[in-house]
């Protein structure tokens, strides 16, 4: 588990950071212990003291869980954390502080835990168990297709697009893998989260890798949120189709059909 520690008191972090790894250790040396695994060796936190440095990191590395101090100086730790779960809507947060006065603001955002100051060990505990609860159950939402080649379960938030071509639907995945299969789109619908929209007859997309809205169209990467924008869009057809163009990011068009939705849907994801 990828975790990022947020603070700008260097003693604070530092004491957060030394708690989370013995957490981790005691867990390995409790066998019957049943809450989900924190291996020390896994488990790798990063210290930052300055929030731009910490959104810099996460424009290259996926952080699972977050702890967000709330006062970061005259920065908001809950801003910090909007910025980041645009990045990546599926990161955890966790907010600590040293006053109660935040308390109420914090659901603002989506979060797991508030922790106030000094962390208590078992409070922190409680945190982390809650959080890599979250992540394990994200990371257990498959989509399950079969073909002649065999039977294949797809984690969610590698699904990059949906494309329909017709009879078949390939399943485009952020790793450059494409799965096919015959059916319709409406077979999926059960099996896809909140994070997926269809946005054409032809596509649906993931929200987790869209970068940007623009020119009736979404720009979706492997490597979405480096930028994530909205523009107002340019005049022209919406109906055509493009093919696979993996760098730097695939162009899916928004049908007219679709398009008031779509601008709706991803300002909401954007919102989180």
């Amino acid at each position: 588990m990828r975790i990022a520690i947020c603070d700008d008191d260097p003693k604070a972090s530092n004491s957060l950071y030394q708690d989370i790894t013995k957490i981790a250790e005691e867990q390995l040396n409790t066998p019957q212990n049943t809450e989900p695994s924190l291996d020390p060796v896994m488990t790798r936190s990063d210290i930052f003291a300055d929030p731009d440095e910490l959104l810099f990191a996460a424009e290259s590395e996926h952080y699972d869980l977050a702890f967000i101090d709330i006062e970061l100086g005259d920065q908001s730790g809950i801003r910090l954390s909007n910025h980041l779960l645009r990045i990546h809507p599926d990161i955890q947060i966790i907010f600590f502080s040293g006053y109660d006065d935040y308390y109420l603001d914090v659901y603002n955002v989506d979060h797991v835990y508030f922790l106030k100051k000094p962390v208590d060990p078992e409070r922190l505990k409680t945190a982390l168990y809650a959080a890599q609860r979250r992540i394990l159950s994200l990371k257990d939402k498959f989509l399950t297709i079969s073909n002649k080649q065999g039977v294949f379960r797809i984690p969610l938030q590698e699904i990059l697009f949906l494309e329909k071509s017709r009879r078949l639907i390939l399943v485009h995945t952020a790793d450059g893998e494409v799965f096919k299969t015959y059916g319709k789109f409406s077979d999926f619908e059960d099996s896809l989260d909140s994070l997926f929209f269809q946005c054409h007859t032809s596509y649906i997309v993931n929200f987790r890798y869209v970068s940007e809205m623009s020119d009736r169209k979404f720009l979706v990467s492997a490597r979405a949120g480096l930028q994530v924008s909205i523009a107002h869009p340019l005049h022209g057809s919406a109906e055509g189709s493009s093919s696979p163009l993996y760098s730097p990011a695939q162009a899916i068009p928004i049908s007219k059909t679709y398009y008031t939705q779509a601008r709706e849907a991803f300002l909401k994801c954007l919102r989180r």
